[in-house]
């Protein structure tokens, strides 16, 4: 009989799945120097990364795992390619707080249980999908992804396993990765392209750094919607006049936002109006702008179906207020 329930598994377990959601994105990374470790950490948490995949793929991957869970507590490190119960040890003695393997290996991911932390296996196919399952596990990482027909193909396997959820690896780039992440049974993305092997060795860390900071801005799609502002009614008609023509339209006057510009009459906010992003998830958005040192209006937050669907923060740029809407 399976053992599928382990308290201390189950709290560490869900904990972390929702980290990685928030996150979005899981740099992979192959070290062959421990003396990059720190450097990488700084690289990362730079570009405000939170979490590292440190893969098994390199002799001193566990001297790494535990050097950055020692010395960087804001970093998520957790232990991939991990192909023998050996590595599940070292990793696990190490600090790794979760661990990711390449194939379903029943003795890998039923000691990963039996040691509470957290186990991501590998997996291709129903039969792989549905050991995942009976074990109790909810995410797996399917790899590799583009290869084996990517969302169409996780798009076949979430018709008899609703409630699985996958983190796609391989061949994951800034080509794909907003497409994937489009895909609402993707918890996150996995890649070697933010902190490649190159870079590592060459000790190219601005670089990493910079490719960093370009992963998070696809991860949060942020784009301008429209700006509102708070006007009166004679100055609100003005402008929608105004713009209507800009637009090369007649104005019509039931109409509130024209090219871009939305006029709110008589509004009760103390504000000059509001400057409108949209991105496809805001409970990403919270977490990272956060990250960046701003707060969120929590009164004001709206919510659909339990998920954030509007938001303002806090601070105000030049008396506009910044408010971002789920698109």
């Amino acid at each position: 009989m399976l053992n599928t329930y382990n308290p201390v598994f189950n709290r560490a377990y869900e904990e972390i799945i929702r980290k990685l959601d928030l996150c979005g994105i899981i740099p992979l990374i192959k070290i062959e120097d421990s003396k990059n470790a720190l450097p990488l950490a700084g690289a990362l948490l730079g570009a405000d990364i939170t979490v590292a995949e440190i893969t098994f793929r390199s002799a001193c991957a566990a001297e790494v795992i535990k050097t950055l869970t020692s010395r960087c507590p804001n970093l998520i490190v957790g232990a991939g390619t991990v192909i023998s119960l050996k590595q599940v040890q070292d990793a696990f003695n190490s600090g790794a707080k979760y661990i990711v393997t390449p194939a379903f290996n029943p003795d890998v991911v039923d000691r990963c249980i039996e040691l509470g932390i957290p186990v991501f296996p590998g997996c291709s196919n129903v039969t792989d999908i549905d050991q995942a399952y009976s074990r109790g596990l909810r995410v797996v990482k399917f790899f590799p992804s583009e290869l084996l027909g990517g969302i169409e193909m996780m798009k076949a396997l979430s018709g008899p396993y609703p409630f699985m959820k996958f983190i796609p690896t391989g061949g994951i780039n800034f080509s794909n990765l907003g497409t994937y992440l489009s895909f609402n049974k993707v918890l996150c993305c996995a890649g070697t392209f933010i902190a490649t092997e190159e870079n590592l060795c060459a000790g190219r860390f601005a670089e990493i750094t910079r490719t960093a900071h370009a992963a998070v801005d696809e991860v949060l799609s942020l784009k301008l919607d429209h700006v509102a502002l708070n006007l009166d009614s004679a100055a609100a008609e003005d402008v929608l006049k105004g713009f209507s023509r800009l637009a090369g339209k007649n104005y019509d006057p039931a109409e509130s936002s024209v090219f871009g510009v939305e006029a709110v009459r008589n509004s009760n906010r103390n504000s000059a109006g509001h400057i409108v992003y949209s991105s496809p998830n805001l409970e990403r958005c919270v977490y990272y702008l956060r990250n960046r040192g701003f707060c969120v209006d929590e009164p004001s937050s709206v919510k659909d179906n339990n998920r954030l669907s509007e938001i303002f923060l806090i601070a105000k740029f030049g008396n506009f207020e910044i408010k971002i809407i789920k698109r």
